[in-house]
């Protein structure tokens, strides 16, 4: 196995949700979102530890419900994202749940059902201000109400919106959306249908009781970092990845000695640097170039140089001795030094949702439990 790896701790991503599950009233389900290869965690190795402990699992697109079925996850699996008519086979096979977002689609998933004499279940996706997918007009979703008793090998399993803003601190337009929301549900309650409403995410878990319904979507919480980034950690969760590399080589340079593509870095004393296997290629973020840090010895050594698509380099001068071998971690907790996917996000420009994913699979992942 190679030097560059990103741990796992599954049993706090367990503890995460039950932190969650303390935010939600007794009887709501649960639905793990693990699309996107569980935020970075690992797809299969997670869903298989959650499976008893979730009532739902979340993906984004069919191949993600695919992998989990054939690796014997038996829990609903909803698809999140869209999901087009040539994919109806495969989701009626696999008894996946995909967001039905425009009346149009059900006559074709209907009849795929039918062709494999099968019952499928899905969910009505509502648009109440993403405008990504799904219900605006409330006429359309009464006429796709009305179209199900003629598609009689299909199951209105459940209908979902999603908050564009439910981790700001400003209610307001998670309460508008909460209440456009609500004229759909009524729609479909009036008709006689009784399915599993659903609407919030993290933010919402933590920030909106009113809006947990039936079921609520726990997705990077689960995983142990804040909707609300840096800007509110919410203490009693637990990140689950370190990301660590070892050091594979220690050189002295000195003044006026530049260093990577670009001489972007230069000497302006004797420093002892040492180089990293691992870079852009495997998810380290280029941009973090002179900005990042890592942990060595329990201290920070700052990054000096561009970082290269397999390799970047630290300087280690003033963090004591330091040899090929050594564990460096890059994201995570060392002695008693931290680096948080927060930090690097905002040092990066963006959200640590995409500093996880972004931990590419050339980088290998080790699975703990306690």
């Amino acid at each position: 196995m190679r030097p560059t790896i990103a741990e796992i701790n599954l049993d706090n991503i367990l503890h995460n949700i039950s932190v969650l599950k303390k935010h939600i009233p007794d009887g709501t389900k649960f639905l793990a979102v693990i699309k996107a290869n569980a935020y970075g965690h690992g797809l299969v190795d997670t869903a298989l530890y959650l499976e008893d402990h979730v009532d739902y699992f979340g993906v984004a697109i069919t191949e993600e419900g695919i992998r989990l079925r054939e690796a014997g996850i038996r829990k609903p699996i909803l698809i999140l994202g869209a999901t087009l008519p040539d994919e109806f086979p495969s989701v009626v096979s696999y008894d996946l749940h995909p967001a039905i977002a425009a009346k149009e689609s059900l006559a074709a998933l209907n009849r795929e059902a039918a062709k494999q004499g099968r019952i499928c279940g899905f969910h009505f996706k509502i648009d109440t201000g993403m405008n990504r997918i799904g219900f605006i007009d409330l006429t359309d979703f009464r006429e796709a109400l009305e179209l199900l008793a003629g598609y009689p090998c299909l199951k209105f399993a459940g209908m979902f919106t999603h908050f564009a803003v439910s981790e700001t601190p400003d209610p307001s337009f998670t309460e508008q959306q909460a209440s456009r929301f609500e004229l759909f549900i009524r729609e479909a309650h009036e008709r006689g249908f009784d399915p599993i409403i659903h609407a919030a995410n993290s933010g919402a878990i933590f920030y909106h009781p009113s809006v947990h319904y039936d079921m609520v979507r726990g997705g990077i919480s689960i995983y142990g970092y804040s909707p609300r980034g840096s800007a509110d950690v919410v203490g009693e969760l637990s990140p689950a990845l370190t990301w660590k590399t070892h050091v594979s080589f220690v050189k002295e340079i000195h003044p006026g000695d530049t260093v990577s593509y670009g001489r972007r870095y230069t000497a302006e004393s004797t420093r002892r640097i040492a180089t990293l296997p691992v870079g852009y290629g495997d998810g380290y973020k280029r941009c973090l170039s002179g900005k990042g840090v890592v942990l060595i010895n329990g201290k920070r050594a700052p990054l000096i140089g561009t970082i290269c698509m397999d390799q970047m380099m630290c300087d280690i001068t003033d963090i004591g001795e330091v040899s090929v071998g050594d564990e460096v971690v890059l994201l995570g907790r060392q002695g008693a030094e931290y680096i948080s996917a927060d930090e690097m996000a905002d040092l990066a420009g963006t959200i640590s949702y995409e500093i996880l994913l972004s931990i590419n699979s050339r980088v290998p992942r080790v699975f703990s439990v306690s």
